[in-house]
């Protein structure tokens, strides 16, 4: 076979490693014998052929889904582990999740904000009137005007910038937990 099909049905069984190696055997001959049977047809290349079958990280997890859904016999073992994972993700997804997505979502907004204040505050400098909801303030230090636009952008950009860090790690909190789903 060609090398990119064994490194396909090598991906494949990578994927499979939660389950017994004669269950992993057996699908990666069904595939093979799917694979043979479409090579004899002689219509397709192999890259044809791999794309036909899908993404391997794909049709493994469909197998795995279809064995969990068969295997349904009671072991304490399974038991505490699906018990402790869902007990950990629903805990923290309940605080983590709205936190993050609620915390990422101001913070881009505020990014996007903060210049437009600062456009407002400058363009009131320029024709000589006072906008007295917009301001640039730190602390106790009030900038002047004409420093309000370029602290505004810059501070948007940080605070954007912020936003997409958080956004990216509740990304990253989610694929942890499907991975440790994908585990059981």
């Amino acid at each position: 076979m060609d090398k990119k099909i064994n490194d396909y049905l090598d991906k494949i069984d990578k994927y499979l490693k939660p389950m017994a190696a004669s269950e992993r055997a057996d699908i990666i001959n069904e595939i093979k014998s799917e694979i043979t049977e479409l090579q004899n047809q002689g219509s397709l290349s192999d890259d044809q052929i791999l794309e036909r079958l899908g993404d391997a990280k794909e049709l493994a997890g469909a197998y795995l889904g279809e064995s969990i859904a068969q295997n349904n016999t009671f072991s304490w073992r399974r038991f505490c582990a699906v018990t402790a994972f869902y007990s950990f993700a629903g805990f923290t997804g309940m605080f983590i999740l709205p936190f993050c997505s609620v915390l990422a979502a101001g913070l881009m907004i505020s990014g996007v904000m903060a210049p437009i204040a600062g456009v407002i505050e400058f363009l009131g400098f320029l024709v000589g009137k006072n906008v007295p909801f917009v301001s640039f303030q730190f602390g106790t230090y009030t900038a002047p005007p004409y420093l309000a636009f370029p602290l505004s952008v810059a501070t948007g950009v940080l605070l954007f910038l912020a936003g997409k860090a958080v956004w990216k790690l509740m990304i990253k909190y989610i694929q942890i937990i499907t991975r440790g789903k994908q585990r059981l």
